[in-house]
């Protein structure tokens, strides 16, 4: 067991105002290249406050009970947050923007009137930035509201800008990788409980509880990312559920997980199979071929590589495993997606990995979006950062051999 890995302050987890004027700064540089004069971001507390990756990434703070939060930032002057919900204690404690208007979303065109006007901003241009998961996912702002701020601000000019923040948020500080390193230590935690929670008569929803409340109360801040689906080994695909259930966990079943807890809103990733039992010979030799294929792709996340060269490094060894086990191979398939705040963060320029950038390799997930999933999954990744010379990767005391196939003796 690892003990004293994690701190947590008594307070909340803020962090320093060096990291906001390194922010502040560099989306400023931004802006007055395309010559943008404010930004208007939108946001939402969906995907576990995902959503608001944006806004917490400008503001240090997001409303995870908002369904819907904005911030005006100018290129000079005092930025507005607006929340939906009424003003709670974490928002004037951890906000870098002090002009909060919570419980007034309805009201964001007479406040974006307000501010450009004091501004002198009535004749400017203002960048609107979206919702962006993937490249293919803008969520933009609501029709309704940019209509009323045309009507408002006749001599305004509207550009999307949501790309910016895939330039800013894409390399990572030291300070925002030493946030993905405490959560990554938060997703060994919650890998622990995985281990030491089940008795017998346990329900699925009684575990999956037991894992959250290890992350939480370690420091992980709410609302806490977990999937978990429990079944027979080759049964039905588990493709993991954001809701357990009443379903009594036995011998001989087979778990599976993904775990994102945040510290300070990052997340890294842990995924993990859970057997409750012993192995078969067939799911051991699957095992190591998973391994394999981790090892050679996860050594190519360096910088001048592109994400598809790494995904697709171990093809010959898939192909390998397909020759002895047939469909089951289908599983090895790696996916790589950038870690940070969004969970994943939007695909970065240039495409080539560069220093200082975040990545959750996964193994198994992507498989269920075939046609066809294979029968059985293995399910396994976690955190690995990109550097000068070769991957930092952060698994803590497990590694990818563990998390891919844990068996606990029932």
């Amino acid at each position: 067991m690892m003990k004293d890995k994690i701190i947590a302050p008594p307070g909340f987890v803020r962090l320093p105002l060096s990291e906001r004027d390194r922010r502040w700064q560099s989306i400023r540089a931004e802006m007055s290249l395309r010559g943008v004069d404010c930004l208007l971001l939108n946001g939402n507390s969906g995907r576990w406050n995902e959503m608001n990756a944006n806004i917490r990434y400008l503001c240090d703070y997001a409303d995870p009970l908002s369904g819907t939060c904005y911030a005006l930032f100018p290129g000079a002057g005092e930025g507005t947050l607006i929340t939906q919900m009424p003003l709670k204690r974490s928002a004037r404690e951890m906000s870098w923007i002090q002009d909060i208007r919570s419980a007034r979303t309805g009201s964001l065109p007479e406040i974006v009137e307000e501010r450009l006007s004091a501004l002198g901003l009535v004749n400017g241009t203002l960048g609107l930035v979206g919702i962006a998961v993937r490249a293919d996912e803008n969520i933009g702002m609501p029709w309704n509201q940019l209509e009323a701020i045309r009507k408002r601000l006749p001599g305004v000019k509207v550009v999307d800008v949501t790309d910016l923040f895939f330039e800013v948020r894409s390399v990572k500080s030291a300070v925002e990788l030493e946030c993905l390193a405490r959560s990554a230590n938060l997703v060994d935690l919650a890998f622990e409980a995985h281990l030491d929670t089940w008795h017998p008569g346990m329900t699925e929803r009684q575990y999956y509880a037991a894992i959250v409340h290890a992350m939480d109360a370690a420091g992980a801040e709410p609302p806490t990312f977990l999937l978990l689906e429990s079944g027979r080994p080759f049964g039905p695909w588990l493709s993991q559920d954001p809701l357990p259930t009443g379903r009594v966990l036995s011998p001989g079943d087979y778990i599976v997980s993904e775990t994102s807890p945040k510290w300070a809103g990052y997340q890294a990733q842990g995924l993990q199979c859970i057997l409750l039992g012993r192995p078969t010979k067939e799911m051991n030799e699957l095992v190591g071929y998973a391994t394999e294929v981790w090892h050679r792709c996860t050594e190519q996340l360096r910088p001048g590589k592109l994400l598809r060269e790494v995904e697709h490094a171990a093809d010959d060894v898939i192909e390998r495993a397909r020759s002895r086990l047939g469909t089951l191979a289908d599983t090895l398939k790696l996916h790589v997606s950038y870690a940070g705040l969004g969970g994943p963060d939007p695909l970065a320029r240039p495409p080539e990995i560069v220093p200082g950038q975040a990545f959750m390799p996964e193994i198994g997930p992507m498989g269920g979006r075939r046609p066809e999933p294979p029968p059985f999954r293995l399910n396994g990744g976690y955190l690995v950062v990109s550097t000068e010379a070769a991957p930092k990767h952060f698994f803590g005391d497990y590694p990818i051999e563990r998390r891919l196939l844990a068996a606990i003796d029932a």
